[in-house]
Protein backbone atom coordinates (compact mmCIF):
# COMPACT_ATOMS: atom_id res chain seq x y z
CA UNK A 1 0.00 0.00 0.00
CA UNK A 2 1.37 3.61 -1.15
CA UNK A 3 2.53 6.01 1.81
CA UNK A 4 0.06 8.30 1.19
CA UNK A 5 2.22 10.61 2.77
CA UNK A 6 4.42 10.78 -0.11
CA UNK A 7 2.66 13.64 -2.40
CA UNK A 8 3.22 16.78 -4.05
CA UNK A 9 5.48 17.92 -7.63
CA UNK A 10 9.17 16.66 -7.90
CA UNK A 11 11.65 17.59 -10.24
CA UNK A 12 15.09 15.79 -11.11
CA UNK A 13 18.01 17.80 -12.11
CA UNK A 14 20.79 15.60 -13.54
CA UNK A 15 24.34 15.62 -14.02
CA UNK A 16 26.85 13.82 -15.75
CA UNK A 17 26.76 10.95 -18.19
CA UNK A 18 23.88 9.76 -20.22
CA UNK A 19 23.41 6.87 -18.32
CA UNK A 20 22.38 9.02 -14.76
CA UNK A 21 19.99 10.64 -17.75
CA UNK A 22 18.24 7.08 -18.51
CA UNK A 23 18.15 6.68 -14.32
CA UNK A 24 16.84 10.13 -13.95
CA UNK A 25 13.28 8.84 -16.03
CA UNK A 26 13.18 6.15 -14.01
CA UNK A 27 13.58 8.21 -10.70
CA UNK A 28 10.53 10.16 -12.13
CA UNK A 29 8.21 6.91 -12.89
CA UNK A 30 9.23 5.65 -9.94
CA UNK A 31 7.97 8.73 -7.96
CA UNK A 32 4.94 8.85 -10.06
CA UNK A 33 4.30 5.61 -8.81
CA UNK A 34 4.23 6.55 -5.18
CA UNK A 35 1.88 9.55 -5.80
CA UNK A 36 4.18 12.42 -6.87
CA UNK A 37 3.80 14.18 -9.88
CA UNK A 38 6.43 15.67 -11.91
CA UNK A 39 7.38 19.32 -12.98
CA UNK A 40 10.27 20.81 -15.06
CA UNK A 41 9.62 24.37 -12.75
CA UNK A 42 12.13 24.52 -9.76
CA UNK A 43 9.75 26.83 -8.14
CA UNK A 44 6.83 24.78 -8.14
CA UNK A 45 8.80 21.56 -7.05
CA UNK A 46 8.39 20.42 -2.98
CA UNK A 47 11.07 18.07 -3.70
CA UNK A 48 14.35 18.42 -5.65
CA UNK A 49 16.54 15.37 -6.34
CA UNK A 50 19.94 15.90 -7.60
CA UNK A 51 21.76 13.20 -9.67
CA UNK A 52 25.18 13.74 -9.39
CA UNK A 53 28.26 12.92 -11.13
CA UNK A 54 31.83 12.23 -9.92
CA UNK A 55 33.97 11.37 -12.79
CA UNK A 56 36.02 14.95 -12.14
CA UNK A 57 36.68 16.74 -8.89
CA UNK A 58 35.21 20.04 -11.40
CA UNK A 59 31.78 17.67 -11.61
CA UNK A 60 31.67 17.70 -7.88
CA UNK A 61 32.37 20.61 -7.47
CA UNK A 62 29.57 21.99 -9.94
CA UNK A 63 27.62 19.67 -7.51
CA UNK A 64 28.30 21.17 -4.35
CA UNK A 65 27.80 24.51 -6.36
CA UNK A 66 24.32 23.54 -7.49
CA UNK A 67 23.58 22.47 -4.10
CA UNK A 68 24.14 25.88 -2.31
CA UNK A 69 22.53 27.45 -5.17
CA UNK A 70 19.27 25.47 -4.94
CA UNK A 71 19.36 26.51 -0.81
CA UNK A 72 19.75 29.80 -1.58
CA UNK A 73 16.93 30.16 -4.29
CA UNK A 74 14.48 27.75 -3.18
CA UNK A 75 14.79 27.22 0.22
CA UNK A 76 11.04 25.96 0.69
CA UNK A 77 11.91 22.84 -1.46
CA UNK A 78 13.42 19.61 0.57
CA UNK A 79 16.42 18.28 -1.48
CA UNK A 80 17.31 14.66 -1.98
CA UNK A 81 20.98 14.08 -3.30
CA UNK A 82 21.94 11.00 -4.85
CA UNK A 83 24.25 9.59 -7.89
CA UNK A 84 28.09 8.42 -8.02
CA UNK A 85 29.21 11.79 -5.81
CA UNK A 86 26.41 10.42 -2.71
CA UNK A 87 27.35 7.02 -3.11
CA UNK A 88 31.32 8.53 -2.99
CA UNK A 89 31.16 10.98 -0.26
CA UNK A 90 27.50 10.93 1.15
CA UNK A 91 29.01 13.14 4.20
CA UNK A 92 29.35 15.71 1.80
CA UNK A 93 25.72 16.58 1.63
CA UNK A 94 24.27 14.63 4.94
CA UNK A 95 24.29 17.62 7.35
CA UNK A 96 23.78 20.38 4.78
CA UNK A 97 20.94 22.98 5.18
CA UNK A 98 17.80 21.42 3.44
CA UNK A 99 19.07 18.26 2.01
CA UNK A 100 16.77 15.58 3.97
CA UNK A 101 18.37 12.22 1.95
CA UNK A 102 21.37 11.24 0.74
CA UNK A 103 20.67 7.83 -1.48
CA UNK A 104 23.76 6.32 -3.24
CA UNK A 105 23.81 4.48 -6.50
CA UNK A 106 23.92 1.12 -4.38
CA UNK A 107 20.35 2.30 -3.29
CA UNK A 108 18.90 4.36 -6.13
CA UNK A 109 16.28 2.17 -6.90
CA UNK A 110 14.85 2.83 -3.34
CA UNK A 111 15.08 5.79 -3.16
CA UNK A 112 10.66 6.81 -2.24
CA UNK A 113 11.18 4.04 -0.27
CA UNK A 114 13.66 5.50 1.39
CA UNK A 115 11.65 8.80 1.58
CA UNK A 116 8.55 7.20 2.65
CA UNK A 117 11.04 5.88 6.13
CA UNK A 118 12.44 9.35 6.28
CA UNK A 119 8.96 10.86 6.63
CA UNK A 120 8.21 8.41 9.07
CA UNK A 121 11.49 9.86 10.99
CA UNK A 122 12.87 6.31 10.68
CA UNK A 123 16.72 7.35 11.66
CA UNK A 124 18.82 6.52 8.15
CA UNK A 125 22.29 6.91 8.42
CA UNK A 126 23.65 8.00 5.15
CA UNK A 127 27.49 8.10 6.19
CA UNK A 128 27.05 4.01 6.76
CA UNK A 129 23.98 2.40 5.23
CA UNK A 130 24.58 4.67 1.67
CA UNK A 131 28.08 5.11 1.88
CA UNK A 132 30.30 4.14 -1.13
CA UNK A 133 32.91 1.21 -0.65
CA UNK A 134 33.60 -2.09 -2.27
CA UNK A 135 31.07 -4.42 -0.94
CA UNK A 136 28.24 -4.53 -3.02
CA UNK A 137 27.81 -1.17 -4.89
CA UNK A 138 24.80 -2.04 -6.41
CA UNK A 139 23.86 -5.11 -6.38
CA UNK A 140 21.65 -4.34 -9.84
CA UNK A 141 21.03 -1.02 -10.18
CA UNK A 142 17.92 1.19 -11.05
CA UNK A 143 18.14 0.18 -14.62
CA UNK A 144 18.35 -3.45 -14.27
CA UNK A 145 15.39 -4.31 -11.63
CA UNK A 146 13.30 -0.76 -12.00
CA UNK A 147 10.10 0.14 -13.85
CA UNK A 148 9.98 -0.52 -17.63
CA UNK A 149 9.17 3.05 -18.72
CA UNK A 150 6.73 4.14 -21.22
CA UNK A 151 7.97 7.66 -23.17
CA UNK A 152 5.74 10.62 -24.15
CA UNK A 153 5.08 11.14 -27.96
CA UNK A 154 7.42 13.83 -27.91
CA UNK A 155 10.61 12.21 -27.60
CA UNK A 156 12.23 11.19 -31.28
CA UNK A 157 15.54 9.72 -30.08
CA UNK A 158 15.70 7.92 -26.72
CA UNK A 159 18.08 6.52 -24.29
CA UNK A 160 18.20 2.69 -24.18
CA UNK A 161 20.20 1.81 -20.69
CA UNK A 162 21.57 -2.17 -21.32
CA UNK A 163 24.43 -1.96 -18.38
CA UNK A 164 26.02 -0.90 -15.64
CA UNK A 165 28.85 -0.81 -13.36
CA UNK A 166 32.39 -1.67 -14.64
CA UNK A 167 35.17 -4.58 -14.26
CA UNK A 168 38.07 -2.49 -15.80
CA UNK A 169 40.56 -1.05 -13.28
CA UNK A 170 41.99 1.84 -14.79
CA UNK A 171 44.30 3.46 -12.68
CA UNK A 172 42.89 7.07 -12.88
CA UNK A 173 39.25 6.10 -12.56
CA UNK A 174 36.82 5.87 -9.34
CA UNK A 175 33.77 4.79 -11.67
CA UNK A 176 33.89 0.88 -10.31
CA UNK A 177 33.88 2.33 -7.00
CA UNK A 178 30.89 4.21 -7.29
CA UNK A 179 28.81 2.09 -9.49
CA UNK A 180 30.00 -1.25 -8.72
CA UNK A 181 30.86 -4.20 -11.18
CA UNK A 182 29.93 -4.70 -14.89
CA UNK A 183 25.91 -5.99 -15.14
CA UNK A 184 24.00 -7.11 -18.11
CA UNK A 185 20.32 -5.97 -18.32
CA UNK A 186 18.74 -9.28 -19.11
CA UNK A 187 18.56 -10.11 -22.84
CA UNK A 188 14.18 -9.87 -22.95
CA UNK A 189 14.27 -6.74 -20.51
CA UNK A 190 16.02 -4.76 -23.47
CA UNK A 191 13.94 -5.85 -25.84
CA UNK A 192 11.05 -5.39 -23.80
CA UNK A 193 12.18 -1.41 -23.45
CA UNK A 194 12.75 -1.20 -26.96
CA UNK A 195 9.49 -2.58 -28.28
CA UNK A 196 7.68 0.23 -25.43
CA UNK A 197 9.68 2.89 -26.75
CA UNK A 198 9.40 2.27 -30.30
CA UNK A 199 5.76 2.10 -30.16
CA UNK A 200 5.37 4.90 -28.32
CA UNK A 201 7.31 7.25 -31.45
CA UNK A 202 10.73 7.11 -30.93
CA UNK A 203 12.40 6.34 -34.29
CA UNK A 204 15.88 5.89 -32.84
CA UNK A 205 17.42 3.95 -29.46
CA UNK A 206 20.32 5.44 -28.08
CA UNK A 207 22.19 2.23 -26.26
CA UNK A 208 24.34 3.17 -23.26
CA UNK A 209 26.25 1.98 -20.17
CA UNK A 210 28.73 2.68 -18.13
CA UNK A 211 30.72 -0.07 -20.23
CA UNK A 212 28.14 -1.09 -23.08
CA UNK A 213 31.06 -3.29 -24.43
CA UNK A 214 31.35 -5.80 -21.77
CA UNK A 215 27.58 -6.07 -22.24
CA UNK A 216 26.47 -9.70 -21.75
CA UNK A 217 29.96 -11.51 -20.31
CA UNK A 218 28.40 -12.11 -17.12
CA UNK A 219 25.08 -13.62 -18.33
CA UNK A 220 24.33 -17.33 -18.67
CA UNK A 221 24.62 -18.37 -21.25
CA UNK A 222 27.11 -15.75 -21.77
CA UNK A 223 26.35 -12.81 -24.54
CA UNK A 224 27.39 -10.21 -26.14
CA UNK A 225 27.19 -6.49 -27.10
CA UNK A 226 26.82 -7.90 -31.01
CA UNK A 227 24.53 -10.22 -29.90
CA UNK A 228 22.48 -7.23 -28.54
CA UNK A 229 22.37 -5.41 -31.45
CA UNK A 230 21.53 -8.37 -33.92
CA UNK A 231 18.28 -8.97 -31.96
CA UNK A 232 17.46 -5.04 -31.57
CA UNK A 233 18.12 -4.39 -35.35
CA UNK A 234 15.11 -6.61 -36.89
CA UNK A 235 12.96 -4.32 -34.39
CA UNK A 236 14.30 -1.15 -36.22
CA UNK A 237 12.04 -1.27 -39.52
CA UNK A 238 11.12 2.13 -39.44
CA UNK A 239 13.71 3.70 -36.95
CA UNK A 240 17.25 3.56 -36.17
CA UNK A 241 19.81 2.54 -33.81
CA UNK A 242 23.15 4.35 -32.09
CA UNK A 243 25.73 3.26 -29.95
CA UNK A 244 27.30 5.56 -27.41
CA UNK A 245 30.76 5.07 -26.15
CA UNK A 246 32.47 2.04 -26.78
CA UNK A 247 36.27 0.98 -26.12
CA UNK A 248 37.49 -0.08 -29.44
CA UNK A 249 39.10 -3.22 -28.21
CA UNK A 250 35.22 -4.57 -27.86
CA UNK A 251 34.94 -4.08 -31.03
CA UNK A 252 35.08 -7.93 -32.88
CA UNK A 253 34.19 -8.68 -36.23
CA UNK A 254 30.82 -8.93 -36.48
CA UNK A 255 29.79 -5.53 -34.54
CA UNK A 256 32.10 -3.69 -36.95
CA UNK A 257 29.81 -5.75 -40.05
CA UNK A 258 27.01 -4.32 -38.64
CA UNK A 259 28.14 -0.44 -39.83
CA UNK A 260 27.44 -1.00 -43.04
CA UNK A 261 25.82 1.63 -45.25
CA UNK A 262 22.26 1.23 -45.32
CA UNK A 263 21.97 -0.35 -41.89
CA UNK A 264 19.48 1.09 -39.03
CA UNK A 265 22.78 1.16 -37.06
CA UNK A 266 24.20 4.53 -37.13
CA UNK A 267 27.23 5.54 -38.82
CA UNK A 268 28.61 6.96 -35.80
CA UNK A 269 30.96 5.45 -32.79
CA UNK A 270 32.18 7.26 -29.54
CA UNK A 271 35.59 5.51 -28.65
CA UNK A 272 36.73 5.55 -25.44
CA UNK A 273 40.49 5.80 -26.32
CA UNK A 274 41.83 8.18 -23.21
CA UNK A 275 45.63 8.23 -24.75
CA UNK A 276 47.53 7.79 -27.55
CA UNK A 277 50.65 6.69 -26.50
CA UNK A 278 51.34 2.87 -25.33
CA UNK A 279 52.72 3.27 -22.25
CA UNK A 280 50.48 5.85 -20.76
CA UNK A 281 47.90 3.50 -21.94
CA UNK A 282 49.72 0.67 -20.28
CA UNK A 283 50.14 2.86 -17.15
CA UNK A 284 45.72 3.85 -17.44
CA UNK A 285 45.20 0.57 -17.10
CA UNK A 286 44.16 0.31 -21.07
CA UNK A 287 43.59 -2.01 -23.21
CA UNK A 288 45.38 -2.99 -26.86
CA UNK A 289 47.99 -0.76 -28.41
CA UNK A 290 47.98 2.56 -30.52
CA UNK A 291 48.45 0.46 -33.75
CA UNK A 292 45.46 -2.33 -32.58
CA UNK A 293 42.72 0.89 -32.28
CA UNK A 294 43.78 2.15 -35.79
CA UNK A 295 43.48 -1.22 -36.92
CA UNK A 296 39.90 -1.07 -35.89
CA UNK A 297 39.52 2.49 -36.97
CA UNK A 298 40.51 1.55 -40.63
CA UNK A 299 38.21 -1.68 -40.45
CA UNK A 300 35.07 0.76 -39.74
CA UNK A 301 36.09 2.98 -42.62
CA UNK A 302 36.76 0.34 -45.10
CA UNK A 303 32.92 -1.06 -43.96
CA UNK A 304 31.17 2.25 -44.02
CA UNK A 305 33.60 4.90 -45.32
CA UNK A 306 30.90 7.99 -43.81
CA UNK A 307 31.31 7.11 -40.37
CA UNK A 308 31.85 9.80 -38.15
CA UNK A 309 33.91 9.09 -35.23
CA UNK A 310 34.76 10.61 -31.80
CA UNK A 311 36.53 9.68 -28.87
CA UNK A 312 37.16 10.46 -25.06
CA UNK A 313 40.85 11.66 -24.64
CA UNK A 314 42.05 12.64 -21.39
CA UNK A 315 45.20 15.44 -21.17
CA UNK A 316 48.22 15.23 -18.72
CA UNK A 317 47.65 11.89 -17.11
CA UNK A 318 51.06 11.38 -14.73
CA UNK A 319 53.72 10.48 -16.94
CA UNK A 320 52.84 11.71 -19.92
CA UNK A 321 55.87 13.33 -21.80
CA UNK A 322 55.66 15.70 -24.75
CA UNK A 323 56.69 12.63 -27.22
CA UNK A 324 53.31 10.57 -25.58
CA UNK A 325 51.53 13.71 -25.43
CA UNK A 326 51.86 13.78 -29.74
CA UNK A 327 51.22 10.18 -30.12
CA UNK A 328 47.51 11.21 -28.94
CA UNK A 329 47.26 14.06 -30.94
CA UNK A 330 49.05 11.77 -34.13
CA UNK A 331 46.53 9.36 -33.27
CA UNK A 332 43.49 12.45 -33.63
CA UNK A 333 44.67 12.84 -36.78
CA UNK A 334 45.32 9.12 -38.16
CA UNK A 335 42.11 8.20 -37.03
CA UNK A 336 39.63 11.18 -38.12
CA UNK A 337 38.72 12.05 -34.85
CA UNK A 338 36.18 14.72 -35.17
CA UNK A 339 34.22 14.89 -31.73
CA UNK A 340 36.19 15.28 -28.77
CA UNK A 341 35.37 14.99 -25.42
CA UNK A 342 38.63 16.15 -23.69
CA UNK A 343 39.00 15.38 -19.93
CA UNK A 344 42.03 17.66 -18.22
CA UNK A 345 43.77 14.95 -15.40
CA UNK A 346 41.68 14.93 -12.67
CA UNK A 347 43.78 13.19 -9.54
CA UNK A 348 40.66 11.28 -8.11
CA UNK A 349 40.66 9.84 -4.50
CA UNK A 350 41.27 6.12 -4.05
CA UNK A 351 42.42 5.61 -7.58
CA UNK A 352 46.60 4.05 -8.05
CA UNK A 353 47.25 7.22 -10.35
CA UNK A 354 46.64 9.89 -7.20
CA UNK A 355 49.25 7.84 -5.28
CA UNK A 356 51.93 8.08 -7.78
CA UNK A 357 55.06 9.67 -7.13
CA UNK A 358 54.77 13.35 -6.80
CA UNK A 359 57.50 13.90 -9.23
CA UNK A 360 55.47 12.54 -12.39
CA UNK A 361 52.78 14.33 -11.86
CA UNK A 362 52.12 16.95 -14.26
CA UNK A 363 51.51 20.99 -13.16
CA UNK A 364 48.26 22.77 -13.59
CA UNK A 365 49.36 24.84 -16.25
CA UNK A 366 50.82 21.90 -18.32
CA UNK A 367 47.48 19.81 -17.91
CA UNK A 368 45.67 22.86 -19.12
CA UNK A 369 47.43 23.47 -22.22
CA UNK A 370 47.78 20.08 -23.45
CA UNK A 371 44.20 19.59 -23.14
CA UNK A 372 43.62 23.19 -24.83
CA UNK A 373 45.87 21.67 -28.01
CA UNK A 374 43.56 18.60 -27.89
CA UNK A 375 40.19 20.85 -28.00
CA UNK A 376 42.44 23.23 -30.79
CA UNK A 377 43.02 19.93 -32.40
CA UNK A 378 39.52 18.52 -32.35
CA UNK A 379 37.92 22.15 -34.21
CA UNK A 380 40.25 21.46 -36.93
CA UNK A 381 39.44 18.06 -37.41
CA UNK A 382 35.99 18.95 -36.72
CA UNK A 383 36.40 21.59 -39.58
CA UNK A 384 37.91 19.65 -42.23
CA UNK A 385 34.53 17.26 -41.48
CA UNK A 386 32.60 20.38 -42.59
CA UNK A 387 33.96 20.49 -45.74
CA UNK A 388 33.78 16.85 -46.82
CA UNK A 389 29.52 16.97 -45.35
CA UNK A 390 28.25 20.06 -47.43
CA UNK A 391 26.40 19.52 -50.43
CA UNK A 392 26.14 16.24 -49.38
CA UNK A 393 22.90 14.59 -47.60
CA UNK A 394 21.92 13.86 -44.48
CA UNK A 395 18.78 12.10 -42.74
CA UNK A 396 17.62 14.00 -40.05
CA UNK A 397 15.13 12.86 -37.60
CA UNK A 398 12.97 16.00 -36.88
CA UNK A 399 13.00 16.40 -33.07
CA UNK A 400 11.90 20.77 -32.95
CA UNK A 401 9.48 22.39 -34.96
CA UNK A 402 10.22 26.38 -35.01
CA UNK A 403 8.07 28.27 -36.78
CA UNK A 404 8.16 27.26 -40.22
CA UNK A 405 12.06 25.60 -39.91
CA UNK A 406 12.99 21.77 -38.31
CA UNK A 407 15.67 20.97 -36.29
CA UNK A 408 16.79 17.36 -36.15
CA UNK A 409 19.98 14.93 -35.78
CA UNK A 410 21.56 12.96 -38.69
CA UNK A 411 22.83 10.02 -38.83
CA UNK A 412 26.41 10.37 -38.10
CA UNK A 413 25.15 12.79 -35.14
CA UNK A 414 25.39 16.41 -36.29
CA UNK A 415 22.53 19.15 -35.59
CA UNK A 416 21.19 19.98 -39.18
CA UNK A 417 18.39 22.75 -39.28
CA UNK A 418 16.42 23.02 -42.42
CA UNK A 419 13.24 24.87 -43.88
CA UNK A 420 10.33 22.54 -43.59
CA UNK A 421 8.41 22.99 -46.75
CA UNK A 422 6.67 19.64 -47.07
CA UNK A 423 5.44 19.76 -43.12
CA UNK A 424 7.34 16.92 -41.76
CA UNK A 425 6.06 16.29 -38.18
CA UNK A 426 8.33 15.56 -35.16
CA UNK A 427 9.36 11.88 -35.37
CA UNK A 428 9.72 12.11 -38.96
CA UNK A 429 13.28 11.28 -40.61
CA UNK A 430 13.93 13.38 -43.79
CA UNK A 431 16.47 13.44 -46.33
CA UNK A 432 18.02 16.77 -46.54
CA UNK A 433 20.95 18.25 -48.31
CA UNK A 434 23.57 20.22 -46.42
CA UNK A 435 23.93 23.84 -47.86
CA UNK A 436 25.45 25.62 -44.75
CA UNK A 437 27.34 25.44 -41.06
CA UNK A 438 26.79 27.54 -38.42
CA UNK A 439 29.86 28.10 -35.77
CA UNK A 440 27.56 29.93 -33.34
CA UNK A 441 24.67 27.33 -33.48
CA UNK A 442 26.68 24.71 -34.00
CA UNK A 443 24.94 23.59 -36.82
CA UNK A 444 24.61 22.41 -40.29
CA UNK A 445 21.54 24.22 -42.39
CA UNK A 446 20.47 22.07 -45.31
CA UNK A 447 17.16 22.34 -47.61
CA UNK A 448 15.08 19.18 -48.99
CA UNK A 449 15.75 18.45 -52.49
CA UNK A 450 13.28 19.20 -54.98
CA UNK A 451 13.07 15.32 -55.58
CA UNK A 452 12.77 14.34 -51.79
CA UNK A 453 8.78 13.37 -52.14
CA UNK A 454 8.61 10.64 -49.27
CA UNK A 455 10.16 10.03 -45.74
CA UNK A 456 13.61 8.45 -45.27
CA UNK A 457 14.57 5.70 -43.17
CA UNK A 458 17.87 4.94 -44.77
CA UNK A 459 21.25 5.48 -43.53
CA UNK A 460 23.66 7.98 -44.80
CA UNK A 461 24.33 8.90 -48.28
CA UNK A 462 26.91 10.31 -49.83
CA UNK A 463 25.59 11.30 -53.01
Amino acid sequence: MKDKKITGAVTVLTMGCRVNQFETDLILEMGNDHGFCTTHSLDEADVIVVNTCSVTRESERQARKLVRRLVREHPAARLVITGCYAQRSPETFANHPNVELVVGNADKKQLWDLWSRHLRQEVLDCTTTLAGGDSGVHGGGIALQGPLLEHSPDRARTLLQIQDGCDRQCTYCLIPRVRGPGLSMDPGRVLSQAQRFLASGSRELVLLGIDIGSYGRELSPPSSLAEMVDALLPLCTEARLRLSSVDPMDLDDRLLERFHPGSPLCPHLHLSIQSGDDLVRKRMGRHGSRQEILDRIHRLRHINPGIVLGADLIAGFPTESEEAFGNTLDLVEAGGLTLLHVFPYSRRPDTPAAHFPSRVHLSEQTIRQRAAALRHMGKEMFRRRIEERLLRTADVLVERLDGGDAWGTSEDYQTVRFANLLGDPHGSIRRVRLTGYDPVAESFSGVVPSFSTGLSTASVDNS
